[in-house]
């Protein structure tokens, strides 16, 4: 089976987080996002996969190459262009996209899944294909039921009584909202919709595809299963997407390594006395990690690869991207960490290198000078302000 991967967005509700790496890429404790689905994909038979890019393409294209690691053939579809070395984002609108695609090769001869890059879910796919194929429809909608207070979040879908679409409601008044089902940006089409497609033009899914479909009286279904659906799309998002893997509550998933005690996950070649540090799990550390005396470290916490962690600092239900070193004597709670940016989960930041700060964090591999007592004083000061 095929599926396209919709990827090609610039995430500018994750900055700064995307200024490192693309936001299929962002690690939901340490692992790549789209490498999630990926695998949801391999285990529902879906072989052959369509990566539509654009904003970091080549961080993510340098990462996957062909699949062969993930056991699918992935191939990638370009939205913009190349001057002068580098990549002039172009979108295209989900559904545009998928008309590039077609164009391209007529690579849509069947019924095909399409899916962002941006959650975390445990659907069915299987059962989702089979319900599309025995419906007269040329296109299902995956819903998922919320409550009605969160309506106004996302696109509002109203169907009759055996589930086709009649309309949408785009982000409503909770009092306005005519049902609490909602457009999980999952769906299955025919190739016949891209037909309905303009060539060369931005064109959504949500915005413009369903809503011509609607008007030329094409029926499509809703298909509302239950199942769990973990958007990404903020950094509050991200924050409360590892929180809840750490803690063991997305279904199926658990933090990789050898799980030393009950909730604390180590990888390999760590420089770790266990004695002379306090972890209260679930508490995940990657490979290469090093933590000196006298540390504390709160779960839920993530530690990324080849991090160093100076003595007594206190890690508080934080997130602390690979190769970042703390200095010694900090304290941080419900941070996202990385060597260049200090974020707080309602997306507010501390740019370090602008800021000149390194005596807070810096990146592992490379070498500043030593902390100033005059650094120390300001230390004390920002310690207060920002309640690191």
């Amino acid at each position: 089976m095929k599926a396209v991967i919709l990827s090609g967005g610039q995430g500018t509700r994750v900055r700064p987080l995307t200024y490192i790496v693309p936001k299929p890429m962002i690690p939901i404790v340490e692992r790549p996002l789209i490498s999630y689905i990926f695998k949801l994909l391999k285990k529902h038979n879906f072989s052959q996969v369509i990566v539509t890019v654009s904003y970091k393409a080549d961080m993510l294209e340098d990462h996957y190459q062909n699949g062969e690691e993930q056991g699918m053939q992935i191939a990638y579809s370009l939205e913009g262009s190349v001057k002068n070395g580098k990549i002039v984002s172009k979108g295209l609108g989900s559904a545009g996209g998928l008309k590039k695609v077609q164009k391209f090769a007529d690579f849509f001869t069947e019924p095909f899944l399409v899916i962002c890059g941006d959650a975390l879910i445990d659907l069915d796919l299987t059962k989702a294909m089979e319900f599309h194929k025995s419906h007269d429809g040329v296109a299902t909608v995956i819903c998922k039921e919320v409550p009605k207070e969160d309506v106004y979040k996302y696109g509002v879908v109203v169907t009759s009584e055996n589930g086709l679409i009649e309309s949408f409601q785009e982000k409503p008044k909770v009092e306005d909202a005519k049902s609490n089902i909602i457009n999980t940006g999952i769906y299955i089409f025919d190739p016949i919709v891209l037909d309905y497609i303009p060539d060369n033009k931005e064109f959504d899914i949500g915005g413009d595809l369903l809503p011509l479909l609607s008007e030329l009286n094409l029926p499509y279904y809703a298909k509302v299963p239950d199942f769990q659906w973990i958007d990404v799309g903020s950094i509050a998002d991200f924050y409360k997407a590892n929180m809840l893997l750490l803690e063991k509550k997305i279904k199926d998933i658990k933090p990789y390594g050898k799980e030393i005690q009950p909730n604390v996950w180590v990888g390999i070649n760590c420089k770790i006395d266990f004695d002379s540090i306090e972890i209260e799990g679930p508490v995940y550390i990657g490979n290469s990690v090093k933590i000196e005396d006298g540390v504390k470290i709160i779960g839920p916490t993530m530690i990324g690869s080849g991090c160093l962690i100076e003595e007594n600092v206190i890690l508080n239900q934080s997130i602390l991207f690979s190769y970042t070193k703390i200095h010694r004597g900090l304290k941080f709670s419900n941070k996202i960490i990385t060597s260049k940016y200090i974020v707080n989960p309602d997306g507010s930041f501390i740019d370090v290198d602008e800021t000149n700060m390194h005596f807070l964090v810096e990146d592992r591999r490379k070498c500043y000078c030593k902390i100033t007592p005059e650094e120390i004083e300001i230390l004390e000061i920002l310690q207060s302000i920002y309640s690191l």
